[in-house]
């Protein structure tokens, strides 16, 4: 899990500096280093802690480019409902297992202490466009794509004996979206952002320990995914509100029950600009 919040990390730095190079920006226009609070609602409800930074570039006059990294990790353990750690057992035409809500024979009498680790990096282009003669409102329209890294790790075991069983979420998705700022006559910026993502890659794979169910890795069917977040920046402090509503979907190869779902993810964040 580690090994992959690590790598997480890595691609996050690396691709932010092949970006700068290809692009031949020698350096980002504002710095935002962040750190946020996420409540995460899927299979149970889990408070997340992340931690980013956003590099904002301007190429060219009439083009914008942001880069957000981040990585994240549950802040203690998940809150799950009976109800909601049902398993679904199913298997594709080879005999592979695969659920998006755990292992079999689980029981719902098993609380499972459940955890996610992840890492996250967006990229924006956008064309900034004035409204009006005044400068003071501007919305932009971009293109973007993102990649989600997203680990989900439930133990049903003891300290003595555990029980894990790892679900590790692969995602890279094309955006579209739209920003809309207005700057106040006290230099107070406020922001909106809404954006669509659509996953041109969509995986699961799962790991077990001490579970007699094989390990598999499918490729889940794609789903559209919409997100929007309030900005508020006084002087170099910028506050933000997110939701996102991230579609899981099924595996086209796996036959019985493994429904589609849901992921609600809403938080707050704090950054300071350089």
């Amino acid at each position: 899990m580690k090994r992959n919040v690590l790598f997480g990390i890595i691609l996050c730095g690396s691709s932010v500096t092949t970006f700068a190079q290809l692009s031949d920006i020698q350096k980002p226009v504002t710095i935002t280093p962040y750190i946020s609070i996420q409540n995460f609602d899927w299979i149970g409800r889990s408070t997340i802690g992340k931690a980013g930074v956003q590099l904002q570039f301007k190429p060219i006059k009439k083009l914008n480019l942001a880069i957000d990294g981040s990585v994240f990790n549950s802040l203690g353990s998940s809150i799950i409902l009976n109800n909601d750690i049902s398993a679904s057992s199913s298997f594709d035409n080879n005999g592979k297992y695969g659920t998006a809500y755990g292992p079999s024979g689980t029981g719902s009498s098993v609380l499972p202490k459940t955890i996610y680790q992840g890492a996250f990096i967006n990229i924006d282009a956008g064309i900034p466009i004035k409204l009006g003669d005044s400068s003071r409102t501007i919305i932009e329209p971009f293109v973007s794509i993102e990649g989600k890294i997203w680990n989900r790790s439930a133990d049903y075991g003891t300290e003595a004996n555990p029980s894990i069983y790892e679900e590790k979420y692969k995602f890279l998705s094309p955006a579209l979206g739209a920003k809309l700022s207005y700057n106040t006559k006290s230099k107070i910026k406020l922001s909106l952002r809404i954006s669509a993502s659509y996953p041109a890659i969509s995986k699961l794979k799962t790991d077990s320990k001490n579970f007699t169910h094989p390990n598999t890795e499918i490729d889940l069917t794609k789903w559209l995914s919409p997100s929007v977040e309030l900005g508020v920046r006084v002087k170099k402090i910028t506050l933000k509100l997110r939701y996102e509503r991230i579609n899981i979907g099924i595996s086209d190869s796996i036959k019985g029950c493994s429904p589609a779902s849901h992921a609600d993810v809403t938080g707050i964040s704090i950054g300071y600009d350089f």
